[in-house]
């Protein structure tokens, strides 16, 4: 399965159950920690069982992640790799391992009249990559480079480069997924932790944490959150984070140690006093989460948050709302969600769906409306009194039946 995705500042993967959402969003981890994972981690992550393609169309080919955007308001860029899987050699009955065949990085001068991208480097084979060494230069300088090393990785360690900043940059790019929010009571309950020392930590989860700092070094925001939230949950009268117990000082060596703890109380309209955040429901604790995943992630300079089902454990009536507030908050971090609700659909515009069509090769296609068709797809729908998302989910099934739909209807990869 190949897909490019242009992301907007929400933009959402619709399709039913079972469709491949998920192995978007997974696929797009996967690769973007792989650029900064150790070579040790590199050579296991090439061997990831659960990782390895079995459907027959895509089967051997190798694991190929992209990514395009912009190093400041005048230069964007383009990198990406390509690794082998590992594999068994079924003719002389051997493990091949898995191995790098290929990368690249290009950078776009825009204040310059016809700008165009120039190659950095290149590499077109497991051990070897030619390279810019200098502004006037030619990218031909041989670089050696072993099977599981990234180029960008061994380049960045040059600080004599002109571009080592832009490799650093590239590096540096933050995507953090939310996978967990099915149970996010999770991130507020305390846990033990173990640490390498051997050591147990007994400590709050982060989002409690993170809430009470957030009050007591950045107010505005904080009451910011608070009233965003009290939109969404207008039976919440107040929320207040709390310090639950201060570090407790214990001797050397002993095996637990006790940090401060955290809680957050909540004052609900209907309710006589204060009580725990675990007594809201699953779908309340899940907004609040959401929220201050986003704030954290605004501040810390995340460029992509992506999120399983966003909906889950929401009211429909609140999903646009929702979308809105996060809109307001997020800065210039983008949202990458997944959703089977056809109603999601209706918050958003054609160009930030991306459509799950099947290819009838047991692999899932996700595109985009095309342009001039958006017009032809929204009366479509009315005429049939549809909501957008539930014609594009009837259409999904059409194109099952008629695949010439599909480029009828959507914008084709080789267009992207």
């Amino acid at each position: 399965m190949s897909t490019t995705i242009d992301l907007q500042d929400i933009t959402c993967l619709l399709a039913p159950n079972n469709y491949g959402k998920s192995n978007i969003l997974s696929a797009i981890g996967f690769g973007h920690y792989f650029m900064n994972a150790s070579v040790d981690k590199k050579v296991y992550m090439m061997q990831t069982v659960t990782a390895i393609p079995v459907n027959k169309s895509v089967a051997g080919k190798p694991f190929v992640f992209c990514i395009e955007g912009s190093l400041d308001n005048n230069r964007d860029f383009q990198y990406g790799y390509q690794f082998e899987w590992f594999k068994n050699n079924g003719v002389e009955n051997r493990i091949i391992d898995g191995r790098i065949t290929g990368e690249f990085f290009k950078v776009r001068d825009n204040s310059k009249e016809k700008p165009k991208f120039a190659t950095i480097f290149q590499r077109n084979s497991t051990e070897e990559a030619k390279y810019l060494p200098s502004p006037t230069g030619r990218c031909d300088k041989p670089l050696n480079i072993g099977a599981y090393e990234l180029v960008i990785n061994k380049l960045s360690n040059f600080d004599e480069l002109f571009y080592h900043t832009d490799l650093d940059a590239v590096l540096k790019i933050n995507i953090q997924g939310i996978d967990t929010l099915s149970n996010p009571d999770n991130y507020f309950t305390p846990q033990i932790h173990f640490k390498k020392s051997g050591q147990r930590f007994m400590v709050s989860d982060w989002a409690s944490t993170y809430l009470y700092d957030l009050k007591q070094d950045d107010k505005q925001t904080y009451d910011y959150l608070l009233s965003a939230l009290q939109i969404l949950l207008p039976n919440i009268e107040s929320i207040e984070p709390i310090m639950t117990s201060p570090k407790v000082q214990v001797e050397e060596g002993v095996p637990f140690t006790y940090p401060d703890q955290y809680d957050i109380m909540v004052k609900e309209t209907n309710n006589n006093q204060a009580t725990r955040l675990q007594y809201l429901s699953t779908g309340s604790m899940k907004i609040l989460f959401m929220l201050i995943c986003v704030i954290r992630a605004k501040k810390e300079g995340t460029q992509l948050l992506f999120v399983e089902e966003l909906e889950n454990s929401i009211h429909p009536n609140l999903m646009q709302t929702l979308l809105t507030i996060i809109s307001e908050m997020k800065g210039e971090t983008k949202l990458l969600f997944t959703s089977h609700s056809p109603n999601v659909a209706k918050n958003l515009s054609a160009m930030q769906l991306y459509v799950g069509l099947p290819s009838g090769k047991g692999v899932v296609d996700f595109r985009t409306i095309r342009p001039s068709k958006v017009k032809s797809v929204l009366a479509i729908a009315g005429a049939g009194d549809m909501s957008l998302g539930e014609y594009l989910f009837e259409l999904m099934l059409d194109t099952e039946a008629n695949p010439s739909l599909i480029d009828l209807f959507f914008v084709s990869q080789k267009e992207d």
